[in-house]
């Protein structure tokens, strides 16, 4: 019967990785932090809480940004090795590049907006479990949100004053 108990707990656990449950995303805010020969740098921080009664590693993140339901970023990948823990909330930190050739055709088309939708699609490779150190890789992010134009504004007019 012992036996019986252990094989049970045993395969439930390697059935682990398709019942880890998606951290949730928030935008908690944004913030330009550098305008430079590559383009506006943001750092985008995001509320992460982990519904899961069990720790979620974030290893790695490989993502595309599209601004505007138009312009696409250029890919980010980073390696935030974050630890979410069970039924918390952290706040993570995302870093974009807007191109310095998208700022002025942005800027034009959101011009009577206040916010600046985007979408950020691709995937995350995460740890379940300190412990035990299952990995669910290639794990789907989809995630929409919004930042304030006059943001993008104030740093875009360091390379273009004229901007409005």
């Amino acid at each position: 019967m012992e036996r019986r108990s252990f094989l049970t707990g045993g395969v439930s656990l390697l059935l682990l990785p398709s019942c880890v449950s998606k951290p949730t995303m928030q935008l908690h805010h944004a913030e330009i932090r550098s305008a430079g020969p590559a383009g506006i740098g943001m750092q985008v921080f995001l509320s992460v809480h982990n519904d899961n009664s069990f720790d979620v590693q974030v290893r790695n993140v490989r993502v595309q940004t599209t601004m505007a339901g138009k312009w696409a970023l250029p890919p980010v990948s980073y390696s935030p090795n974050q630890w979410l823990p069970a039924d918390g909330t952290v706040v993570v930190q995302a870093p974009v590049i807007i191109p310095w050739g998208l700022v002025v055709p942005l800027m034009a088309e959101t011009a009577m907006r206040d916010r600046i939708e985007y979408r950020v699609r691709g995937e995350a490779d995460v740890t379940a479990m300190r412990s035990l150190g299952i990995r669910v890789n290639k794990h789907p992010v989809d995630e929409t949100g919004s930042v304030p134009r006059i943001a993008i504004l104030q740093a875009g007019r360091t390379m273009f004053p004229f901007l409005q």
